[in-house]
């Protein structure tokens, strides 16, 4: 073939790319290979694969109840980043489109929905504004729209094709055309050049404890539901006025609360004697629910703020100014619990007493700014090792006995703490529960949620940080995962305040009881039923013929049971990442795949690395170590080298910021296309 033949067909030849998975993070690299695509010309064919909606995906799909809410305001969410974030601009039709200002286009008139909104979803929609916290069927109508605009503005060049089925198995092939094939339930196989991995929630095996509660409720005939997306559970199958066992109460046993108690006719009103209250009024179908989890007590309400950050808050201490001042003066990998926890600390002390003094100067023993000069300055001395023994010397002779933040508290208010009866503990949670919701009213002006808003703003530079520079593998399984991880997600990722002011509600209510801390659900196979009970409270034990998991999934790819990755790893194109924790032990398995970053990044050695330099193109690695160049991973299975990967983007944030997971796509994007 003549040269001149040969550069002619390499200018026409057009790259195939699968995308598996049509959620955000699918839709993200739908967006960002069509935008660069329309820059370079490049000719391009998406396959985009997922059995469900393009755009909405699974968890966001549009058909589910509108009483499951986000749990982040209005103005947080997006899937399109702001002009100017990255360094290709989305294409004119879907610029600066984050969630809130197409809620605003919608309620204005000036965006008509993909699809008709029915009477309620237009309600719902029409009443939000930007601080509160949609329905997450009415994201899903702002994901499909996106989706549906970018399809009917394809540049010429780039073709796409929806494929309503499951991806089930992808592998090189040898001598093609195309280096890869994916294959769809049903038979049919995709060429690809490159694959694309944004698989979201997957389906997972049960834990030991989970099996063998499967086994018993099978012999004696009772009824055990495994985690699950909220969506997916056939609500009005549980039975009225029976007791329920729920274990997690976390995001999705809000959910479950809403389906059992709003969903069957329950409403509820304003207390007009206590305008922080509301009243349930049952409609006589809700079961008597009777919760647990680890904790003993639901995540934390959101505060009402402005903006999703704390105006007023001050971040002296954990910036990616402070983290990299200790890369530039380490040789070794980062310790979470050495060098950025008490970072992250110091912030959350400082901003819990500046408010505290503002707003409650009766809660020292000195005047409230002579404390708060003196613990400035043991929080500015970088060279005392002993700065939190000072802190607390400082706290425990300046505070008020009652007033002193007390960190381990915030996420776990019982430990400890034995309790008689059911009925007391639940008189304790009701208590806790009104002055979460009280704090949360008050906003910036409470001590409480401005200590937790420093953790959740930290939570954004502590992603930069792990995804770009890392931890060692021991500091990032057990001090970052095991025990930060629960612990700020507990206070900062918890619901909107009025799912607590309805807990409390349905608590004086007598509809939902508490079973205490660290509870134990076991079957009891001589009365053939399920029994839970909690060691701190001394009280006969619950019975019950139902148990519910109100938590997701984990996220695992040892425990998933995606027949794709199942397939893949089969035959050695991905692996878990394996964690070496200590010296001659047995390395631990990650919750994430493994994963290398492409050659964009910047600085391997900490010495010539830079923060907030901007996301990677993750290739997966397989066998004998071998990094596969055209499948590529987002989302949830990066939680190796990634954390807090759930989170959405953030609207108007940085791409190293909270637009990470739309910058990671745009890496992706330009490794295909210049591939």
């Amino acid at each position: 073939m003549h040269s001149w033949l040969v550069i002619l067909v390499v200018m026409v030849s057009q790259r195939r790319v699968v995308v598996v998975g049509a959620g955000p993070r699918g839709l993200s690299t739908v967006e960002r290979l069509t935008a660069r695509a329309a820059q370079t010309r490049a000719r391009v064919h998406i396959d985009l694969v997922d059995p469900f909606p393009p755009g909405a995906g699974h968890v966001w799909r549009t058909d589910q109840s509108l009483l499951f809410l986000m749990n982040t305001p209005s103005l947080f969410p997006t899937v399109i980043a702001p002009d100017g974030a990255l360094d290709v601009d989305p294409l004119a039709e879907v610029r600066n489109m984050s969630f809130d200002r197409w809620r605003r286009g919608v309620v204005d008139g000036d965006i008509t929905p993909e699809n008709p909104l029915t009477e309620a979803e237009r309600a719902a929609l029409t009443a939000l504004t930007a601080q509160d916290f949609p329905p997450r069927a009415i994201y899903g109508r702002y994901l499909e729209w996106i989706f549906a605009a970018l399809n009917r503005h394809l540049p010429a060049n780039v073709t796409l094709t929806v494929h309503r089925a499951e991806a089930v198995d992808a592998w090189v092939q040898d001598e093609a055309r195309h280096r890869y094939a994916v294959e769809l339930a049903g038979g049919q196989s995709i060429p690809a050049d490159a694959v694309v991995l944004a698989l979201g929630h997957l389906d997972a095996h049960l834990r030991p404890g989970q099996k063998e509660l499967v086994d018993g409720a099978a012999e004696h005939d009772l009824t055990y539901w495994p985690p699950t997306v909220p969506a997916d559970a056939w609500w009005s199958e549980v039975p009225a006025q029976e007791t329920v066992l729920v274990r997690g109460m976390g995001l999705n046993f809000c959910d479950a609360l809403a389906q059992l108690t709003e969903g069957r006719g329950g409403t509820f009103e304003p207390d007009e004697n206590n305008p922080e209250r509301l009243i349930y009024r049952p409609s006589g179908r809700e079961p008597h629910i009777v919760a647990g989890s680890r904790r003993g007590t639901p995540y934390r309400a959101k505060p009402q703020l402005e903006g999703y950050y704390a105006h007023t808050l001050q971040t002296r201490f954990f910036t990616l100014e402070a983290v990299q001042e200790l890369l530039d003066a380490s040789t070794e990998q980062l310790s979470f619990e050495r060098d950025l926890w008490p970072l992250i600390r110091k912030d959350a002390d400082w901003n819990y007493y500046r408010v505290l003094a503002r707003t409650s100067p009766d809660a020292f023993t000195q005047p409230a700014g002579d404390f708060l000069r003196r613990l400035d300055a043991i929080l500015l001395d970088d060279d005392d090792a002993r700065w939190s023994q000072r802190v607390e010397a400082l706290v425990s002779a300046s505070v008020v006995p009652g007033r002193q933040l007390q960190q381990a508290r915030l996420a776990r208010p019982f430990e400890d703490i034995n309790f008689d009866s059911h009925d007391e503990y639940a008189a304790a949670v009701v208590h806790y529960l009104d002055r979460d919701v009280h704090g949360s009213l008050r906003g910036e002006d409470d001590p409480v949620k401005m200590a937790i808003a420093s953790l959740n703003a930290a939570r954004t530079v502590l992603k930069c940080v792990l995804a770009e520079a890392g931890v060692s593998d021991s500091s990032w399984v057990n001090e970052l995962r095991r025990d930060f991880e629960p612990f700020v997600e507990g206070l900062a990722s918890g619901p909107p305040v009025l799912r607590i002011q309805q807990l409390a509600a349905l608590t004086r209510a007598g509809v939902v009881r508490f079973l205490g801390p660290e509870p134990r659900f076991v079957v009891d196979r001589n009365e053939g039923c399920f029994v839970a009970a909690s060691p701190w409270v001394s009280d006969t034990p619950v019975r019950a013929r139902w148990l519910i998991e109100a938590m997701s999934p984990t996220n695992d790819v040892h425990r998933n049971i995606s027949p794709l990755l199942s397939n893949m790893h089969e035959r050695g194109l991905v692996r878990g990442k394996l964690m070496e924790t200590r010296d001659g032990a047995s390395p631990v398995t990650s919750t994430g795949l493994d994963v290398s970053a492409s050659a964009l990044r910047k600085g391997t050695a900490l010495g010539g690395l830079t923060l907030g330099t901007g996301a990677f193109a993750y290739r997966v690695v397989g066998q004998k170590d071998a990094v596969e160049p055209g499948i590529f991973v987002l989302g949830l299975q990066l939680s190796s080298v990634q954390w807090g990967v759930s989170i959405a983007a953030e609207a108007e944030s940085p791409a190293h910021l909270g637009a990470r997971t739309l910058a990671d796509a745009d890496q992706v994007a330009q490794a295909i296309l210049a591939q």
